[in-house]
């Protein structure tokens, strides 16, 4: 009897063990940073904000660290177009000039949970900001997952425990990194790897749950290409939660 007592404890700890740990590794709460970092290839002074941005990814690649490369377009008329750039991230980028009060906006600049702004090339406080915010108590729940068809990639996402009206949703396709030769402009004849390129970026108002589908790139794959779900307070507030999703 008393072999049989202690081996009902033991699988009754191993139990409780098990659903600790499934718990903690589904959990979606978790502490994070966004690192933002606007940037142009046609901006000398870019490359170096660049490779802050690639060791940022390196360095908390087992982290809950998202960093984003945002490409303008306002430099595509000086000799060289940027071959990420979106008007839509230029935008981004004025909403968050307003938010800021800044006389105007430039690159290279880097945001890190739409909170704090400074020169993209200032590797010390990028990394210092990114610790701080990694201690922090999060306090939304994301949960979502990423579908794969021949040309579109649904994506269905639920989020819990927010005011909805005042926070809107954003969805991320990034690329982890591409090889580009410019050849034109203040780079011009420099090769430069860029990492966790914004291809895609879609902002709804938010919701309980929901669905967006993205277009699926021509060289998709999955060990090349993440999508990220964010929270962010309207008009490019801070933001309060970040999850990358899973492919079901």
């Amino acid at each position: 009897m008393k072999q049989k007592s202690i081996l009902v404890i033991t699988i009754l700890m191993v139990s409780v063990f098990i659903v600790a740990f499934s718990s903690k590794k589904e959990s979606s709460n978790e502490s994070f940073a966004i690192v933002e970092l606007y940037t142009s290839q046609g901006c000398s002074s870019c490359p170096r904000a660049d490779k802050v941005l690639e060791q940022i990814a390196v360095t908390y690649a087992d982290k809950n660290v998202f960093a984003f490369g945002f490409h303008v377009d306002y430099w595509d008329r000086l000799g060289w177009k940027d071959t990420f750039s979106k008007r839509e991230y230029s935008q981004r980028q004025y909403a968050y000039g307003q938010r800021f009060k800044n006389a105007s906006v430039y690159t290279p600049q880097m945001i890190v949970n739409g909170s704090v702004e400074f020169n993209g090339g200032d590797r010390v406080k990028a990394f210092n900001l990114i610790n701080q915010r990694l201690k922090a108590t999060v306090l939304t729940k994301l949960e979502g997952k990423v579908s794969e068809f021949e040309t579109t990639l649904p994506i269905e996402y639920s989020i819990s425990d927010i005011p909805y009206d005042q926070y809107t949703i954003n969805i991320a396709l990034v690329k982890n990194k591409e090889k580009v030769r410019i050849q034109r402009g203040e780079n011009s004849n420099k090769q430069i790897v860029y990492h966790n390129i914004v291809i895609d970026l879609k902002t709804l108002d938010s919701s309980k749950k929901g669905k967006v589908v993205l277009e699926k790139p021509i060289d998709y794959k999955k060990d090349n290409y993440s999508v990220v779900l964010f929270v962010q307070e309207k008009n490019n507030g801070p933001i309060i939660n970040a999850k990358k999703l899973g492919h079901s």
